[in-house]
């Protein structure tokens, strides 16, 4: 599929991010003229204020990509459908898990390992590891090879997704939580082993260890994305991230997302 508002202008590509954490998830993907938002879990009023705050105009936005059907992903989507009056794109797994969905006037079907357009960016959809009906997360590339790559809400991994992340030189990855913060803290014990599981969450340590592999393959930027306010803390994952960055002697730039504040981060 082809969707475009508005011919490429040679702009930088940059990304960014509107807010990431369990109160509400959203990514603008900027390049030339358009916009690429990747979930919509902010209200619609909140999406759009960061969005202007970001110096993102919404006119630009062509379509907005879910990577899963859990509210803080999909929570402001109708209405941010609505008041744009863009396309949703996602799996066929997210788009029956959701009932947020249903009222979705224009809705596109996408398969994981798809590979489509959005205006000038290329996009492919993987496979993620999260307990959700059809997770996935994706990859763009805009008209220069310039590549970003977003895996969020994944307990690990996968080998293929790893693969996908490796072309790309900027790349959101989840770092959602101490190990230790998580097995000492309040939670009850489902929801523990919920987000220590394969299906869960990221934790800082093993984000760490896929940084490793990102850093061999040349990666140039990568934003901790979906930290939790209960289990973590941003000096955590920075000095996480950043030891392994010292500890190869690469040049990585760590950028660490915000729930409450805009963060981005260019290619």
């Amino acid at each position: 599929m082809t969707l475009s508002k508005h011919p490429e202008t040679g702009c930088e590509f940059h990304i960014a991010f509107l807010g990431s954490g369990s109160r509400g998830n959203c990514i603008a993907v900027c390049s030339a003229d358009e916009v690429i938002l990747v979930d919509a879990g902010l209200s619609a009023r909140e999406t759009r204020r960061r969005m202007a705050e970001a110096g993102v105009d919404e006119a630009n936005v062509c379509g907005i990509l879910l990577t899963h059907e859990h509210s803080d992903h999909v929570a402001g989507v109708r209405v941010l459908a609505k008041c744009l009056d863009v396309p949703v794109l996602a799996t066929a797994g997210t788009i029956e898990g959701s009932s947020h969905l249903a009222a979705v006037k224009v809705m596109e079907r996408i398969r994981p390992d798809d590979d489509f357009t959005i205006g000038s960016l290329k996009i492919r959809a993987f496979r993620t590891s999260h307990d959700a009906v059809e997770p996935v997360g994706y990859a763009f590339e805009d008209a220069r090879g310039v590549r970003f790559g977003l895996a969020s809400d994944t307990g690990h991994v996968p080998a293929a997704a790893l693969e996908v992340l490796q072309s790309c030189s900027m790349v959101g990855l989840e770092s959602n939580h101490d190990v230790n913060m998580v097995r000492t803290g309040p939670y009850p014990a489902f929801l523990k082993n919920r987000i220590l599981s394969a299906t869960g969450h990221l934790s800082n340590d093993d984000a760490a260890l896929v940084l490793e592999r990102l850093i061999e393959s040349g990666v140039r930027s990568v934003c901790a994305v979906h930290l939790s306010e209960q289990n973590n803390r941003p000096q955590i994952v920075r000095e996480t991230l950043e030891a392994c960055v010292h500890r190869l002697g690469a040049d990585t730039r760590i950028i660490v997302a915000s729930q409450h504040t805009t963060v981005t981060c260019s290619g």
